[in-house]
């Protein structure tokens, strides 16, 4: 019996080193939070996969949102593997939704490259991945900076505030632009964009690595307040994040290991929650958009700043 408690006090300690090691490794790299933790609910996945859904689409900050909720849900961060979930699923949700706009993309670009010639489809993918080059440059040139942001809850809580500003300034942009494309798949309002404009974008995506600033949002609103055309903003912005998140996720695998123990089950749960509420999400933004009434959220993301705020200094 004696030697039974010596054997699992031994296993015990051993675990909560192990829990402790890889806390402290806890880092961001390429907008994912990596985060590793040794058990997780699925009630906890499927409420974390809603947040990252949700608020990956909807203009409040999915990075910062989950900071807040994993301070509630757990003691700790949670898996890699678990993250690459939920950031999978909610791409999954942006083919669905987009998925004839990508295909006429796509069949448009490879029609072009074959004729040498010029069309929408082959302009919006240059454009993306013009705009994926200063997000990854500030994605990793600052990548240190970005991982202190993650375990500062003031800064999240300032990170609020100023997207919640950011969008509060569109509200005068949008309701002069013009609606020119009016179906997810139209692509004519492309004659907007210019590779300045896509290279604006692509730096308010990677300040968005930031927890508390909004890759939608910002990203969105930046192309509203320098002319683009709105729905082409959303449509870009969205299009634009799937290498983005892609690219991420790829970086994250080689530190996925063995010690990232979570069954299966809560893996699962998380994505199908973060897919489902994704098609939410991006129904609820694209609304928005089209009335130009962005500035809606900025209410919401004031209010949880200040109380973030308040909460740090009580």
């Amino acid at each position: 019996m004696l030697e039974a408690l010596e054997e699992g006090g031994g296993r015990l300690q051993i675990q909560n080193e192990k829990i402790l090691a890889l806390r402290s490794n806890s880092s961001l790299t390429g907008g994912l939070v990596k985060t590793i933790i040794i058990s997780m609910g699925i009630f906890e996945a499927i409420v974390l996969g809603i947040v990252q859904g949700l608020s990956e689409f909807l203009p409040i900050s999915s990075s910062g949102h989950l900071v807040v909720f994993q301070k509630i849900l757990t003691p700790g961060p949670h898996s890699i593997l678990f993250d690459l979930a939920v950031h999978l699923g909610t791409v999954l949700s942006i083919l669905t939704l987009y998925r004839k706009s990508i295909q006429k993309i796509f069949s448009q670009a490879f029609k072009s490259l074959g004729t040498k010639s010029s069309s929408h489809g082959l302009q919006l993918v240059l454009f993306v991945f013009v705009a994926n080059i200063p997000t990854a440059i500030i994605g990793f040139g600052f990548k240190d900076q970005f991982e202190q942001l993650f375990s500062n809850f003031t800064a999240v809580g300032v990170c609020f505030f100023l997207t919640g500003l950011l969008l509060f300034v569109t509200r005068w942009k949008s309701k002069s632009g013009q609606m020119k494309a009016t179906q997810l798949d139209d692509l004519s309002g492309l004659e907007s964009m210019t590779y300045g404009k896509a290279i604006v974008i692509g730096i308010a995506q990677g300040l968005a690595i930031a927890p508390g600033i909004s890759r939608s949002g910002s990203t969105i609103a930046a192309g509203i307040l320098i002319g683009v055309e709105k729905s082409t903003a959303a449509l870009f912005s969205f299009v634009m994040s799937i290498p983005a998140i892609l690219g991420a996720s790829l970086i994250e695998l080689k530190d996925f290991s063995a010690q990232d123990e979570i069954s299966l089950m809560p893996v699962i749960s998380g994505f199908v929650a973060a897919y489902l509420s994704g098609l939410i999400g991006l129904g609820i933004v694209l609304k928005f958009v089209k009335k130009g009434r962005l500035e809606v959220f900025s209410y919401y993301l004031w209010a949880l700043s200040l109380f973030i705020l308040y909460k740090q200094l009580v």
